[in-house]
């Protein structure tokens, strides 16, 4: 009786070279750039130059993040 039950014969599912290249990418690269708005709003020091409020660099940053979990399994 080595099988699975049936239960949980689909719920299991292999993580690609894909889904890990994306997750470990498009996270730290999302988070980094809530950062740096959350930073650049807080010091008003302009990191990107076409975005003086820095509320697109944030919801830029955390649009990423999201893209980058969507990969986690």
């Amino acid at each position: 009786m080595s099988r699975e039950p049936h239960r949980l014969r689909g719920l299991r599912s292999t993580r690609s070279t894909r889904d890990n290249v994306l997750l470990y990418t498009l996270l730290p690269l999302g988070l980094l750039l809530v950062a740096i708005g959350l930073l650049g709003a807080a010091t008003g020091f302009t990191v990107v130059p076409f975005d003086p409020h820095h509320i697109g660099t944030q919801i830029a940053g955390l649009l990423i993040a999201f893209i980058g979990l969507r990969h986690w399994k």
